[in-house]
Formats: structure tokens, C-alpha cells, sequence
């Protein structure tokens, strides 16, 4: 009777050292986590963009104008909308913040100071548009579905029903802001009181189509490389400990 309850005693410590070392190493991995420096400019929150007064967007084949002209040769000016509420190293943007967004030529990489902010560090750089659509026959569409005017155009035209049409030009890009990254994703829009087809002929009778705009964006921090590999360790640190309470048991 005595051995049976050494026995029992001695499994439960047994399986109490087991899980013990699990919840240690669980722990351990927190606190490395906790001690990693906090991103003194983590960029984050919500951006929407409007053009200035008056001004807007004229789109050819080959180009994309921003209206009216910005601050910068090659620029257009840009405020920052209701809503908007982004942290950086500097402080908040918030709304009626005046900015430069570049105009831009199709068939380029990357673009740095695609949008910039008067007395700001934040630095929008554009690295991707679109994708547009596959479908280029505009005619007919059911509301809800999608064309593009011409073939490898990012533009998005949606039969918004009754008549409209919703351009859409997505938008993904990087900002780096005292040494840490974070991701802006969104997109462009516009309505306009035409369909899809008339805007498509329209298009391809002048060559141009111009029209107002805003935009809507994202803005999260990326995850650390540092923060990324005192996880990764963590994480298979728990996995060894837990295989080895698996097979002791």
C-alpha cells in the first residue's frame, strides 16, 4: 500500500516536472518578448486622402496627374481627410494636413515621397497599383461586376447600378520611420455618373478621363526581425519541452 502511494507521489512530481518546465519555458519566452525595446516610430493607424481644392485626377494609357499642382515640380496637392489618425515618431497626423502625392508613370518600380505631409517625417512610398481587371469588354456589365478601359490598367470599373460607375485604383506601399517598417494599404476612388462603356469609349475617343478623388488607407506596424526570432526560438523551445514530457510520461 505504501509503494502504490510512493508510486502515485512519484508520477504526479514526475508530471508536475514536466509541465513545470512547459509553463517555464512559456514564461521565458514572455519575458524575452518583454524586454525588446518598444519601436520608438510605429507607424499606425488610419489615413484617408482628398485632393485640394478644386482638384482631382486626369488619367491616360500611360500616366496618372494629380490636381492641382503640389508644392514639388511633379506633384500634386493632397489633404488628409476626416478619420484620419496616424502615430509616428513625430507625433499624429491628423485631418487638414496639406501633402505633395507624386504624379506617376506607368512602368516604373518603386516610388519614394509618394505622398508626403508639410512638417512631417512620413515618407509613403509607393510600391505597387492595381491589380485591374482581365475583362476589358465594359458593355453589359451586371452591376457588381468589373472591367478596365485598356489592358494593364490598375484601374477598377465597377457597374455601381443606375447609371455609375466606382473607379477604384488600389494601392500598396512601405513607410520607414526611424528605422522600423510598416505597411499602408488602400485604395483611390472615385463614382461617376456614367457607365462603364461610356467611360471606356469615352476614354479611347480623347485618350484622358479626369475626375475627382479620394483615398482610404491602412497603416500596421511590421513585426520586428528581432521580436520574429526571440519568438520563433520561444515558440520552438516549447515544442522540444512538451515532446520530451511526451515521451518521459
Amino acid at each position: 500500500m505504501k509503494f502504490q502511494k510512493g508510486k502515485e507521489r512519484n508520477t504526479m512530481l514526475g508530471q508536475f516536472g514536466y509541465s513545470s518546465r512547459w509553463l517555464f519555458a512559456a514564461v521565458a519566452v514572455l519575458a524575452c518578448l518583454s524586454l525588446i525595446p518598444t519601436a520608438s516610430a510605429a507607424v499606425a493607424g488610419t489615413f484617408n486622402e482628398s485632393s485640394c481644392s478644386g482638384g482631382g485626377v486626369t488619367v491616360t494609357s500611360t500616366t496618372i496627374t494629380w490636381t492641382p499642382s503640389g508644392t514639388v515640380g511633379g506633384t500634386g496637392c493632397i489633404d488628409t481627410g476626416i478619420g484620419t489618425d496616424v502615430t509616428y515618431s513625430g507625433g499624429t497626423l491628423l485631418s487638414g494636413d496639406p501633402g505633395n502625392i507624386e504624379d506617376l508613370t506607368m512602368g516604373g518600380g518603386s516610388v519614394n515621397d509618394f505622398m508626403t505631409f508639410s512638417g512631417t517625417t512620413l515618407d509613403f512610398v509607393l510600391t505597387a497599383l492595381g491589380p485591374g481587371s482581365g475583362n476589358l469588354n465594359c458593355t453589359g456589365l451586371a452591376v457588381g461586376s468589373s472591367c478596365s478601359i485598356v489592358a494593364g490598367s490598375p484601374f477598377l470599373l465597377t457597374n455601381a447600378g443606375g447609371g455609375n460607375t466606382t473607379v477604384t485604383l488600389s494601392a500598396v506601399g512601405t513607410i520607414l520611420d526611424g528605422g522600423v517598417s510598416s505597411n499602408w494599404f488602400g485604395a483611390f476612388t472615385t463614382q461617376l455618373n456614367e457607365t462603364p462603356d461610356q467611360l471606356q469609349a469615352a476614354f479611347i475617343a480623347s485618350g484622358s478621363i479626369s475626375s475627382a478623388q479620394s483615398g482610404q488607407f491602412t497603416v500596421t506596424v511590421l513585426p520586428e526581425p528581432a521580436s520574429m526570432t526571440l519568438l520563433g526560438a520561444g515558440l520552438l523551445a516549447i515544442a522540444i519541452a512538451a515532446r520530451k514530457r511526451r515521451t518521459r510520461v
